[in-house]
Formats: structure tokens, C-alpha cells, sequence
């Protein structure tokens, strides 16, 4: 009598002698790949995450950096005028610290500057307003004082008239220096 064996074509195309031992591989190969999907998915979402709250980061530098620099080319000013503001010692939004600070205001022309003058309590008004809803941590980080400077100078500027100026430059205020600053 002849002698037959039996050959069995599994999946994948290989010859195997014998039954049986297919179905464990192939959930191994399962199980793998659905490890290795999962890995891609964590790594790409982890990615993502981290590029944009990089970007959002560096957003804000540059918005903050954008901000600090002069408005534009014709605002370096041959002859500065100067409105002290003087001292202001106010309580932090966080009711835990106080600020003192010192302020002056860069304008570009003097007729200007007499119309803050007059104005100088409304001015200190919108200060004092200003910087008691900071917070001592807000107040710690450069960016956040630059961007203070950027809304003074903004509600400053609300001041001014909009209609019949006595002064060529439309936006004679240009700068908010800080020359005293404690935070306690």
C-alpha cells in the first residue's frame, strides 16, 4: 500500500505537514498589530499636543515681542516729552501682595503732553484701574509687563480727542516707561 501524507496550505501561502497551530499565530499577529496601532495613535496625538501648545507658546512671544517694539519707523523722537505720573502703590488682584510702582509717559509733542497734564488724575484713574486686576505672578513675568505697558498706553490714548487736534501726530503718545517697580 502507498503511504499518503497530508499537506495543508495555511493562510500566508506556506505548506505545513500536520493540523492544527494556524489560529494561535495569526492572533498573535492581531494582538500586534493592534499594539502597534495603538502606539502610532498615542505618539501622534502626544505630538500634536505638544507642537501646538508649542506654538501657542511661541505665538505669544511673538505677539508679546510685536508689541514691545516701537509702532513704527517714524516714532524715534528727536525731542521727548515726559509726563510723570508719579508713585501708585496699589493691592493685587490675588489680595495677597501689593504693587508700588512709578510711571512716566513718552509723548512726541509738548502741546500733547499739556492736554495729559490737565487730564493727569483721569490718567492715573485708568492706572490704578489697570493694575489692580493684575496678579503678583502675572506682574513676575517680563511678556505680561510688556503687555501691561501696550494697554496703558491704549487706555491713555483713550484720552486723547479724536477730533481737532492741536498736534501734527495723530498718536503723539508712544511710550509707558516703568521707572520704579516693588512688588512685595
Amino acid at each position: 500500500m502507498a503511504e499518503v501524507n497530508e499537506v495543508h496550505i495555511r493562510s500566508g501561502g506556506k505548506m505545513a505537514e500536520g493540523g492544527g497551530g494556524g489560529m494561535p499565530r495569526l492572533i498573535k499577529l492581531i494582538i500586534i498589530g493592534i499594539v502597534v496601532l495603538v502606539l502610532l495613535l498615542v505618539g501622534a496625538f502626544l505630538t500634536i499636543k505638544f507642537l501646538s501648545s508649542g506654538d501657542s507658546t511661541a505665538k505669544d512671544a511673538k505677539e508679546a515681542q510685536a508689541m514691545a517694539m516701537p509702532r513704527s519707523s517714524s516714532d524715534h523722537i528727536k525731542t521727548p516729552f515726559y509726563l510723570d505720573l508719579g508713585s501708585f502703590v496699589v493691592n493685587l488682584a490675588d489680595g495677597r501682595r501689593y504693587l508700588k510702582t512709578s510711571i512716566q509717559l513718552v509723548i512726541n509733542e509738548d502741546k500733547a503732553r499739556e492736554y495729559l497734564n490737565v487730564r493727569v488724575a483721569e490718567v492715573k484713574d485708568l492706572v490704578v484701574a489697570e493694575l489692580q486686576v493684575l496678579s503678583s505672578d502675572q506682574l513676575r513675568d517680563p511678556n505680561e509687563r510688556e503687555l501691561l505697558k501696550q494697554r496703558l498706553l491704549k487706555r491713555v490714548e483713550t484720552l486723547l480727542p479724536v477730533k481737532d487736534k492741536e498736534w501734527e501726530d495723530p498718536m503723539p503718545l508712544k511710550k509707558v516707561l516703568i521707572t520704579e517697580f516693588y512688588l512685595q
